[in-house]
């Protein structure tokens, strides 16, 4: 059997209704030289009885069961630290890829050791189910601009960091990366708070530069209706203290781990970050009170 190259990695809770048809749809990509990890983080619907039946068409699938949901950061560590390809990508399970997602991306990778990660452009999409029929339904938000998630990140490590802290997105996380590199500045499993998609961003680019290609497509999944980072947070068992100060743990990190020079070079960033944060924590606070006053649904 030929060497896998890429190990896909797919975190899952609860997902009995897009872990099917995630797993096919990888299945007919035009670069077949893989290997699929499911980590399922203690689903409690049918998660488990359907990655089961999965595993039996393709050796080339492995499904993990964890006995209870110890969180998305958690799971999305676990199933980096199984790789052992040249390459490893996370797959989302509720996203979708053009056929040629890996192939495109890992030929960019091939041809270029200078990339340490390569993605496609990137949309977002609604899954809205018919009422009646129960069909599903794929909306997708058109962009108004190229480069709207992701973007080529090139320059000396100082000119990256002022991008990206500028671009503020994490979305490059869903590249196709050099699997050592990722592991070598991992930081999924000390990272503790908001923002952490962002900080292993920023922790990469040490390693090399980080590319889009336009050849394929990434759809992101997004919900149709606005969740809360109140809940996302108490879901993840933060604490008060790094609810209320959204921001502080990302800042911190960034002063640690990019240095003096570059974090004060780009003080002003890190003073509107906070700002922001202290803002939309109080708002949705305001918003929640409203709710509850007025016999609605709360958030939690």
């Amino acid at each position: 059997m030929k060497k896998p190259m890429v190990t896909i990695g797919i975190p899952v809770y609860n997902g009995e209704e897009v872990i099917e048809d995630r797993v096919k749809q990888i299945l007919t990509q035009t670069f077949q030289n893989f290997i699929l990890i499911i980590s399922d983080n203690g689903s409690t619907d049918q998660t488990q009885n359907i990655c089961e039946k999965l595993i039996k068409n393709d050796e080339r699938i492995t499904y993990f069961r964890h006995k209870e949901n110890n969180g998305p950061i958690w799971n999305s560590n676990f199933l980096l630290n199984k790789a052992v390809t040249d390459y490893f990508v996370w797959a989302a399970v509720d996203d979708i890829w053009s056929k040629e997602f890996l192939e495109k991306n890992i030929t960019i990778l091939e041809n270029n050791d200078n990339i340490v990660g390569c993605i496609s452009e990137y949309d977002l999409f609604n899954r809205i189910k018919d009422p009646t029929s129960q069909k599903i339904k794929i909306s997708v938000l058109e962009n108004i601009k190229k480069f709207q998630f992701v973007h080529p990140v090139k320059g000396t490590f100082e000119e990256k960091i002022k991008f990206l802290l500028n671009f503020c997105m994490g979305s490059q996380i869903y590249s196709v990366f050099r699997t050592k590199k990722l592991q070598k500045v991992n930081v999924l499993g000390y990272y503790k708070g908001w923002m952490v998609d962002l900080a292993l961003v920023l922790n990469i680019i040490k390693e090399g530069d980080l590319e889009v290609t336009e050849d394929a497509i990434m759809h992101k999944h997004v919900a149709k209706k606005s969740t809360s980072i109140i809940k996302y947070m108490i879901n993840q068992k933060y604490d008060l203290k790094k609810i209320i100060f959204l921001e502080n743990t990302f800042t911190f990190w960034c002063l640690r781990n990019l240095g003096i020079k570059n974090f004060f070079k780009n003080f002003n960033f890190f003073i509107r970050l906070n700002v922001k944060g202290y803002y939309a924590i109080l708002a949705e606070s305001i918003r929640i009170c409203k709710r509850m006053s007025m016999g609605q649904e709360k958030y939690w």
